[in-house]
């Protein structure tokens, strides 16, 4: 599991990321809502059993393993 100081470096070096699931993709937002301290990262994933371009949202800190 990433950092949230982490997920911010790899999506500003615009780097690759791993899901828990399997997947890559590349974070294109980070958003942490306060009072709570949710974070809701959007990632774009390609794979080639879907379609080649799908959003994936409302991820979850742990949800992201790291640089891929």
């Amino acid at each position: 599991m990433a950092s949230l100081k982490h997920i911010h470096q790899i999506m500003n070096e615009r780097a690759l990321v791993r899901l828990a699931d399997g997947r890559t993709g590349k974070i294109l937002r980070v958003d942490t809502l306060f009072p709570d301290h949710e974070v809701k990262i959007t990632v774009w994933t390609s794979d080639h059993v879907r379609p080649l371009l799908a959003k994936v949202e409302r991820l979850e800190l742990k949800d992201v393993l790291g640089v891929a």
